[in-house]
């Protein structure tokens, strides 16, 4: 049985997804913050990844396009708002052109923090996925988000076991 769960508080445009793993702490921290590592588990089964470009430091870019086994692709973009070894990740959505944005960003729709928990020896990974209002928030539950980080763990779970 996998220790995993997603939960949606209904008063917080928050989900909330836990699983733990059998690997130290640093291990996963670096395979989520190494794009040799990442693709060969995020997403869905059958996703490729076109493009991940991960700049791991506060204010860096993680751009990264999903293609799924139809050819059709979902790009994201991404910017780090605090990285933190081996304890978390913090990230948010951002336009793919940020240079009309100066200094600053427009309002987030999504801001992602990754807890990396030390179990004595495992880690227990907390996602915790905020969005800007609970309507936005079930949005993406309705659409699967949630089913696809489960499967993007379970294939972390395969890929561990190739180290």
């Amino acid at each position: 049985m996998t220790d995993q769960t997603i939960d949606t508080p209904s008063d917080d445009p928050v989900i909330i997804i836990t699983r733990t793993f059998d690997a130290p702490r640093a291990l996963m921290f670096k395979l989520f913050t190494d794009p040799y590592h990442l693709v060969r588990f995020w997403g869905p089964e059958g996703s490729t990844y076109p493009v991940c470009e991960m700049d791991v430091r506060p204010g860096g870019q993680f751009r990264l396009t999903m293609r799924f086994a139809d050819g059709s692709e979902y790009p994201t973009n991404s910017v780090y708002l605090e990285i933190a070894p081996p304890e978390r990740i913090i990230y948010r959505d951002a336009p793919l052109d940020r240079s009309q944005w100066q200094d600053t960003l427009p309002p987030p729709n999504m801001v992602t923090t990754i807890l990396f928990e030390d179990a004595g020896g495992k880690t227990r990974i907390v996602a915790n996925i905020r969005a800007n209002s609970v309507a936005a928030r079930d949005m993406a539950v309705k659409m699967g988000f949630g089913q696809m980080v489960m499967a993007s763990y379970a294939r972390l779970e395969a890929y561990l076991k190739t180290l």
